[in-house]
C-alpha cells in the first residue's frame, strides 16, 4: 500500500504558485508528491523540446491544471486529511499522473 502524506502546516496557496510558476511540478515536490512532480518535469521538458523552446499554449495549460489541483491537494493537507502519492484533485490528471 503506497505511503499517505499528512502535512497539517501546508500551503495550498504556495504549493499552487510554485505549480504555476515552476515548470508544473515544484509544488507537487513540496507536497511530497514526488511521482507526480518527475512526470510534470518531464511533460514540462517534453513540451519545451517538442516545440523549439516556445511553450506556448500547451505548457501554460498544464502550468494552470497543475496548479489548481495543487491547490486542491493542499487545502486536503491543510484541513489535517491524508493525500496519497498519486492523488489528483482533478480527475482528468488521473491519465497523467496514475
Amino acid at each position: 500500500m503506497a505511503e499517505m502524506i499528512r502535512k497539517p502546516d501546508a500551503n495550498p496557496i504556495l504549493f499552487a504558485i510554485l505549480n504555476l510558476f515552476l515548470a508544473g511540478g515544484t509544488g507537487y515536490l513540496m507536497m511530497g508528491q514526488q511521482k507526480k512532480a518527475f512526470i510534470a518535469y518531464a511533460i514540462w521538458l517534453g513540451v519545451l523540446v517538442l516545440s523549439c523552446g516556445m511553450l506556448g499554449i500547451v505548457s501554460g495549460l498544464l502550468a494552470c491544471c497543475t496548479a489548481y489541483d495543487a491547490y486542491l491537494l493542499g487545502q486536503k493537507l491543510q484541513n489535517g486529511e491524508e493525500i496519497g502519492q498519486t492523488e489528483n484533485g482533478l480527475p482528468f490528471l488521473n491519465a497523467i499522473f496514475r
